[in-house]
């Protein structure tokens, strides 16, 4: 089973969102025994990567203003052991949907993205 991401936003908190396409192979984020597999690496909790973490158990996952994520995962990526190409693909997953986020989005809505 694939996990899924999908992206949106909204113009106010608690207000509808409006989605934005994600075409593959962006639109999926791995397997699902090797996405809890990286995801309950002990290490992305110490670098503050808690909620996707949970990946597995409490999913979908869902994250509002999330490029915070972004930043995390770049500047701590050396020290995240795991295959790769696994996390240079996931990487790249997620900052392809950022750039959608930042060219789609106004700047003043609140972005979302949810793993599932």
């Amino acid at each position: 089973m694939s996990r899924s991401i999908s992206i949106g936003y909204r113009h106010e908190a608690g207000g509808l969102e409006t989605p934005i396409e994600v075409r593959p192979p962006y639109f999926l984020f791995g397997t699902q025994a090797t996405s809890k597999r990286f995801w309950s690496i002990p290490r992305l909790k110490q670098v503050g990567i808690t909620r996707l973490s949970e990946l597995g158990d409490g999913d979908p996952v869902c994250f509002f203003g999330w490029d915070m994520l972004i930043a995390l995962l770049q500047q701590h990526l050396e020290s995240i052991d795991f295959d790769p190409e696994i996390k240079a693909q996931w990487l790249s997953h997620l900052i392809y949907c950022y750039f959608l986020l930042i060219q789609t989005a106004p700047k003043q809505s609140i972005p979302e993205l949810m793993i599932g």
